[in-house]
């Protein structure tokens, strides 16, 4: 209930809840510090900025949890961690305290640091400088207002002091984050360049490097899949094996440059005639495997015979013109996971018989 669900937001309102803490526990110092007849700090000085410092906190935890920073974000532009707004809130509260703490302002600086220092992880560059210089200019103009305002307390020595102390931490802290910042981008960098490396791997191991097609060892998957998810339907499940015709003496003719083109535009021609759910791969060489789910033996049949009749038409003038691919097709039905390789071999015997009776035609099984 405090956190919400799981992702990205429960992020942001762990951080939100992280900065009401610490809200919390300066206003608990301020109160501590106004007790006593001889307390340190003026309760009635203090009491305003205590309530708005946790006013501001329960503010910000409450946009995360109810998810109004995904709309204000939207809105004005911003990462919906509103880290900026958020963090120049918190140094004009700083500030704020700064001029109500008299003796004890010296401490408060080290709290506007921690205040900078939490928000530099999620700011870019720019805006990690923009926030530095604006929390040195705000102090340095609340400052010289107090040493105008009660030259007695405020001496404007210890103010500079103050000032160039605080100027050496902020430029510390603001270099050392950016420096922290720059490492994060080359980890995701890296982990981007990894992922694509993998993704790269992946498909290598599953797609044909010549055609693109799904290769042998990605259809062998995808067979077990569709088998078993059409036993459970109880649907028909047909398979083709598809052999470009005297692919042997294109070779020796035009060389393999031009059987590696044969072999890229048949996979493109006859892939781009498929139906929705069928899938074909590169089986090996130039026989070709198909995949029909939920297609009976005899439609799978005249499916395969309209790509012949398809392919026919359509010459490969860019291999060489005029020259026209035909293939000669076994189709079978598979049974289930158990008759993949009975199935395969059976249509494999169909194509001999189709090779056998002259080629540029499709047996059944």
């Amino acid at each position: 209930m405090l956190l919400g669900p799981p992702g990205q937001q429960r992020w942001r309102i762990t951080q939100s809840l992280i900065g009401l803490g610490g809200y919390l526990a300066l206003v608990l110092l301020l109160w501590l510090g106004s007790q006593g007849e001889a307390a340190l700090l003026d309760r009635a000085r203090v009491l305003p900025p205590m309530l708005a410092m946790g006013l501001v906190g329960l503010l910000g935890y409450g946009l995360m949890r109810s998810g109004l920073n995904r709309r204000l974000a939207l809105r004005c532009g911003c990462e919906p961690s509103l880290t900026l707004p958020q963090t120049l809130l918190g140094v004009l509260l700083t500030t704020w305290v700064y001029t109500v703490t008299g003796q004890a302002r010296g401490a408060v600086l080290a709290l506007l640091a921690v205040v900078v220092m939490f928000s530099m992880f999620a700011l870019q560059r720019r805006q990690a400088l923009v926030l530095a210089g604006v929390a040195l200019l705000m102090l340095a103009t609340v400052m010289r207002a107090m040493t105008l305002a009660d030259p007695f307390r405020y001496r404007i020595e210890v103010e500079a002091v103050h000032l160039g102390v605080t100027a050496l931490v902020l430029i510390g802290v603001t270099l050392l984050s950016l420096r922290m910042a720059r490492l994060r981008q080359r980890l995701r960098d890296q982990r981007t360049a990894l992922a694509r490396a993998l993704e790269k791997l992946s498909e290598i191991a599953t797609r044909d490097e010549l055609t693109g097609l799904p290769n042998r060892r990605a259809m062998g998957e995808l067979l077990l899949t569709e088998t078993a998810r059409h036993a459970r339907l109880k649907a028909p499940l047909s398979l083709a094996l598809l052999d470009i015709d005297h692919f042997k003496q294109i070779n020796d003719r035009l060389g393999h440059a031009a059987g590696d083109e044969v072999l890229r535009g048949f996979a493109r021609r006859i892939e781009a005639e498929l139906r929705g759910a069928d899938v074909m791969a590169r089986w090996g060489g130039e026989e070709f495997l198909l995949l029909l789910p939920g297609t009976a033996a005899e439609p799978a049949l005249q499916a395969v015979e309209r790509l012949r009749e398809s392919l026919r038409q359509q010459p490969f003038d860019q291999v060489e013109p005029g020259l026209r691919i035909t293939f000669s097709a076994g189709v079978g039905i598979c049974l289930g996971q158990g008759d993949i390789d009975s199935a395969i071999e059976r249509a494999d015997r169909a194509l001999y018989r189709a090779k056998a009776a002259g080629r540029d035609r499709s047996e059944l099984a």
